[in-house]
């Protein structure tokens, strides 16, 4: 009698846990597709921090303070290369989006710089990418963005 009631105990654990399992493995998925947005949204936020600071440096402190010329300020492309320096391993450089340069202040007479760019993520978890990308075309992507402005020295 002993014996049977703990084999029924087996299969009622063995229920219970192929119920539970699944729902406890998508809980799982999404804290780690979480913290996987939360570190590209911070690695792109660095990346524009960086890039904006290195532009808002003055080159050449002999011209007066308050004059911002092309020639005073970095140049765009040293500005470009220090965004993908920042750049994180685990973010892929053809899911970048809308990187904005343009009327940031680099090479121009403002007196701040604007950098912005925007990165898609794809999420893992199952049903969270299908509510993600309904009426989309994203399939399970999401739009994670940044910007950073510096006034000029």
């Amino acid at each position: 009698m002993l014996k049977k009631q703990l084999k029924n105990k087996k299969g009622q654990a063995l229920v219970e846990m192929a119920l539970v399992l699944p729902i406890f493995l998508l809980v799982v998925i999404g804290i780690i597709d979480f913290g996987m947005a939360l570190h590209c949204w911070s690695s792109l936020n660095h990346q524009c921090v960086q890039a904006a600071r290195l532009a808002s440096k003055r080159s050449n402190q002999l011209i007066a303070r308050n004059v911002h010329l092309p020639t005073t300020h970095t140049p765009l492309s040293k500005v470009q290369e220090v965004f993908w320096e920042s750049r994180s391993p685990i973010m892929k450089e053809s899911d970048y989006d809308e990187i904005n340069w343009s009327a940031t202040g680099i090479g121009n007479d403002q007196d701040s710089v604007t950098i912005s760019a925007s990165y898609n993520m794809t999420i893992m978890t199952p049903f969270i990418a299908q509510l993600v990308s309904s009426g989309n075309a994203n399939n399970g992507t999401i739009k994670l963005s940044a910007s950073a402005t510096e006034k000029k020295e």
